[in-house]
């Protein structure tokens, strides 16, 4: 692929990941009180947050900027792909401000951890302002699709 023809196919791709947290975050409004609700949150975010991540492509690396994000929704925005990236995708130590006790006893050491109780799902209560945020942003990425498919040179093979 052209280096076009990678960056149209991100684009879609994109447009693909942020429709399928669009749908689950639907589905979870209509099943609370399933227990698979917290993952499934989790994941729609993680399916959200994968268009402005780093993608490897053969010509370059991909990812979407905030162009398509609604002035309003920047924070919300940002939150989400920071929860990614120390909750859903990875688990920072540092966002758990952990602390570790070691005491020696005569049966010898004991240790106890106090942490922050994170659970992934401290984004639910806006469930509603994120599906608007995937809406108004798939609105602007439908128009730049168009625009971004009128570059692309026809195919010289079948």
């Amino acid at each position: 692929m052209t280096e076009k023809e990678e960056e149209y196919f991100h684009f879609v791709a994109s447009i693909k990941d942020l429709n399928n947290a669009w749908r689950l975050l639907q589905e979870i409004k209509q099943c609370e009180g399933n227990s698979i609700v917290a993952a499934a949150f989790r994941f729609a975010l993680i399916e959200y947050s994968k268009p402005y991540k780093i993608s490897r492509g053969n010509t370059k690396r991909h990812s979407l900027n905030e162009e398509h994000i609604p002035c309003r929704y920047r924070e919300l925005h940002k939150r989400i792909l920071d929860a990614r990236d120390q909750i859903h995708a990875h688990s920072d130590l540092t966002i758990m401000e952990a602390k570790l006790y070691v005491k020696s006893t005569p049966h010898g050491k004991i240790s106890s951890t106090v942490q922050n109780k994170i659970t992934g799902i401290e984004e639910s209560p806006n469930i509603d302002k994120i599906i608007d945020l995937i809406e108004k942003t798939l609105g602007s990425m439908y128009v730049q699709e168009k625009l971004l498919k009128q570059e692309l040179p026809f195919s010289s093979q079948c």
